[in-house]
């Protein structure tokens, strides 16, 4: 069942998807006009201290998202204490993406029409659509797929959505002004300049990702693995570990509920080395890894005929009978 979304966006939410969309441009331009002037910019501690509040502010926000909304809430590929659910959410919900029971909501749309009428972001309708336009048009209250709704945490957390985002602008703040750089670039560095990043990586999957790269499974839509040659190799890299291992995204279309998206040989993917550390650790269980058998049954599933899978489902039919009558 597909899930209808009011056609017209009012004009309040309009001008919060814009300032949300704008407001870490103008903060990463800030943070880069203040480390220019500031008397501390050759001096080591800083520097570091800046660039750690960054990369740390990027990567809390995408593992939520990644590991909180993706993998997690979205695809149910593996299972956790609530604390640990719950924690995940609440980063996710600091890269100030939605709500997500909405957010996951549409990435479940995505999947069911994949680069189709209906897709929420696809590049059919534009490269500029499916990063950042379709946004525009999204309304706030749009319905919410019953599976979503009834998860009681997931329903908690998003309720909270907007206290989180501060949250996530707030505590960079208050430690920058701890460990000597100052509020002002805590916010920046820490806030600002770390949600323009990570969201600009999980827009980059919507869109670099249905656009650019290679495709180890025939699926049905533009996905991609976002992974280039020769000089565009580093670049594909440094997006793999922001996104942490979101960009191997044709692999996830192929195989939705595997927890690991990096299948194959040199794509990294952070979200599933932490989530193999996690799982020895028994933080979390019932982690839904793709095995090399099942990559290369779903390989071989793609290549079939409509009529080829249909024999190849028959044949596998009879196979388990077969077995359980022995």
């Amino acid at each position: 069942m597909s899930i209808s979304i009011p056609a017209k966006k009012p004009t309040w939410q309009k001008a919060v998807t814009i300032f949300i969309m704008v407001f870490p441009c103008v903060a990463v331009a800030a943070a880069a006009w203040f480390f220019s002037t500031s008397p501390h910019r050759g001096e080591f501690w800083y520097v570091a201290t800046i660039i750690a509040f960054l990369l740390v502010g990027i990567k809390v926000r995408l593992y939520g998202i990644s590991l909180g909304f993706h993998r997690g809430l979205t695809h149910k590929s593996y299972e956790s204490p609530e604390w640990l659910r719950g924690m995940f959410l609440i980063m996710g919900c600091m890269s100030i993406q939605g709500e997500p029971i909405r957010w996951a909501t549409d990435h479940t749309e995505h999947h069911r029409y994949s680069d189709k009428e209906g897709d929420p972001h696809s590049p059919e309708d534009g490269f500029w659509h499916a990063h950042w336009g379709w946004l525009i048009e999204h309304r706030f209250d749009r319905p919410v797929n019953p599976v979503f709704a009834n998860d009681k945490l997931a329903v908690a957390i998003s309720r909270f959505t907007w206290l989180w985002a501060v949250l996530g602008l707030a505590i960079p703040a208050g430690l920058g002004q701890l460990v000597g750089i100052g509020w002002w670039d805590g916010l920046l560095w820490g806030g600002g300049a770390a949600v323009f990043f990570a969201n600009q990586g999980t827009y980059w999957v919507n869109s670099g990702a249905h656009t650019f790269g290679t495709r180890q499974f025939d699926t049905d839509d533009r996905s991609t693995n976002f992974w280039l040659k020769g000089i565009g190799y580093p670049i594909s890299w440094a997006v793999a570990w922001m996104t942490c291992g979101e960009t191997n995204h044709n692999n996830h279309h192929a195989l939705f509920r595997a927890a690991n998206h990096g299948m194959f040989k040199g794509q990294l993917d952070t979200s599933a080395n932490t989530l193999k550390i996690l799982e020895k650790l028994k933080l979390v269980w019932n982690v839904q890894w793709a095995t090399p058998d099942q990559i290369e049954q779903r390989q071989r599933e793609l290549k079939m005929t409509p009529d080829e899978r249909k024999a190849e489902a028959l044949r596998q039919h009879h196979e388990k009978r077969a077995k359980a009558a022995v």
